[in-house]
């Protein structure tokens, strides 16, 4: 509850084993959210057992990620599950800094606000990211229970009650650690690919290979020089590789999708080559 209020402020979570990040996410919250739900969607680690270990406060609800819904599915499955007045919507690895919970507790009592933006500090191999596109992160996921919902199935977004005329901006900053490894981001990437390439054909584009070379060259330079990624130094360089990398894999993707030949046809067609004089080869 926030202080000399009876406003309560929760914390929902979407997870998947989260085992190495859910104890300092509830370390984070003990002190101030009066609830934490956690929306998991199968983990086979040790997820459950650290999230009942945590304390009445901590609610995890299994639920399977639907493919037509996605993640907005699970952050709106939190909503429903919560009842606290305002709801901070996190990832398993932010952190809340002194800075932004101090702006929350001075902002939210006697706001006409339904959401706030905030800004994130980002991470990547535990070092922070100020460029590359790393920065550009401000979305509204504080927000007043009952007037807000999300909306898309991989990079889903906080749809406030009342628009842009409802929602604040607050200027402290959520502390993003992101993956331990380049390993751990690299297995990540390949579960969203599939997901990608899906939102790829679903929009009817039709994928060619001078398409897959622009728009892979595009996101390097946009990421590197455009947004000066080169000033996060290596780290920022791998990051811009990444991403261009990425989208090189769902593009080819679709492509391979919409020029798919089968194993059979091709078979087929070995074998009329291989008899194409209507003689035994032996």
């Amino acid at each position: 509850m926030i202080p000399g209020t009876d406003i309560t402020l929760g914390v929902v979570a979407i997870s998947r084993n989260e085992e190495a990040n859910l104890p300092g996410l509830f370390a984070n919250a003990a002190d101030w959210a009066d609830e934490i739900v956690i929306i998991d969607s199968g983990s086979t680690d040790r997820s459950r057992e650290i999230a009942e270990a945590a304390g009445p406060g901590v609610r995890f609800i299994e639920r399977p990620m639907s493919e037509t819904e996605g993640f907005a599915g699970q952050r709106n499955a939190g909503i429903d599950a919560a009842s606290a007045d305002w709801l901070l919507h996190v990832d398993c690895d932010e952190r809340l800094s002194p800075e932004l919970l101090a702006e929350i507790f001075a902002t939210l009592p006697g706001t006409a606000m339904n959401g706030f933006r905030y800004r994130r500090l980002n991470h990547f191999l535990h070092r922070p990211m100020r460029h590359g596109g790393w920065d550009s992160w401000n979305r509204p996921q504080l927000a007043r229970r009952g007037h807000h919902r999300f909306t898309g199935r991989i990079h889903e977004a906080c749809e406030i009650e009342g628009g842009a005329a409802k929602t604040g901006q607050l200027e402290g900053m959520m502390i993003h650690l992101n993956e331990e490894s380049f390993a751990e981001r690299l297995a990540k990437s390949a579960g969203y690919t599939a997901m990608t390439a899906d939102g790829i054909e679903d929009a009817g584009t039709e994928v060619s290979g001078s398409q897959i070379l622009f728009r892979t060259a595009r996101e390097f330079l946009k990421r590197y020089l455009l947004q000066r990624g080169f000033l996060d130094g290596t780290p920022g360089l791998i990051s811009a590789l990444h991403s261009a990398t990425a989208e090189f894999r769902a593009r080819a993707l679709v492509w391979d999708r919409q020029n798919a030949i089968s194993r059979d046809l091709f078979e087929a067609e070995l074998a009329r080559a291989w008899h194409k004089d209507g003689k035994d080869p032996l």
